[in-house]
């Protein structure tokens, strides 16, 4: 089986041409060109190899898709995210779904909410919970000309809501006091009746002279 890969012009010709030299030439001239022509036919396919083209032609096909919100200084991973779309996008113009896609090209987090689910006003929306860093401003600035561009007319933006979580420990301490209400009264000291017994002392000193007589004589 002959295809433009391995294909032989000689085996199809019919006896009667297979044997002139100058065919056989041009045979050969024929599938060198058909093989080169089979080796460059994948160039033709672009959208379906936009992964493995280079950054210049991404940038060339953003011009031709007409990718309104396009921006040459972005990533080229989001480049060529945004020109495989383009297409789809450009038929669902207008419509709350194109606004979602547009936003989640740029950040994948981001989600689109109508008035009626945040008490906003009429034809009024917000893009909410985006989560990814922010290295510049101009991130923003393209996230706003991309759904500026993607949104109806009679649409308008409320705001960005931007979803961050924080982790940390959070200490709580107290003081706790007990009080205990004593009152304390002075003793109460009852008057005493004291009984003492009085003892009274008294001392006589008799004194009496005495007299002896001897029978030889007084002393």
């Amino acid at each position: 089986m002959n295809d433009l890969q391995n294909l032989n012009l000689i085996e199809l010709l019919p006896a009667s041409l297979a044997s002139d030299e100058t065919i056989k030439n041009i045979c050969t001239s024929i599938v060198g060109r058909l093989k080169l022509i089979n080796e460059k036919a994948e160039l033709v396919l672009l959208l379906p190899r936009l992964d493995q083209l280079p950054e210049a032609l991404v940038d060339e096909l953003a011009w031709q898709y007409h990718v309104d919100f396009y921006d040459y200084a972005a990533d080229v991973v989001a480049k060529r995210a945004l020109v495989r779309k383009a297409i789809a996008w450009h038929r669902r113009k207008g419509t709350p779904a194109a606004v979602e896609e547009v936003c989640a090209a740029v950040f994948k987090s981001a989600t689109v909410c109508e008035n009626w689910e945040y008490g906003g006003t009429p034809y009024h929306f917000q893009v909410r919970m985006i989560s990814e860093g922010i290295p510049d401003q101009s991130v923003i600035d393209n996230l706003y000309r991309a759904i500026k561009e993607s949104k109806n007319v009679r649409s308008w933006l409320d705001a960005l809501s931007f979803y961050r979580q924080i982790s940390g420990s959070l200490f709580i301490g107290g003081a706790y006091s007990a009080m205990r209400k004593v009152e304390v009264f002075p003793s109460q000291i009852k008057a005493q009746t004291l009984r003492i017994k009085t003892y009274c002392g008294a001392a006589i000193w008799i004194h009496k002279g005495v007299e002896v007589t001897c029978q030889t004589g007084q002393i």
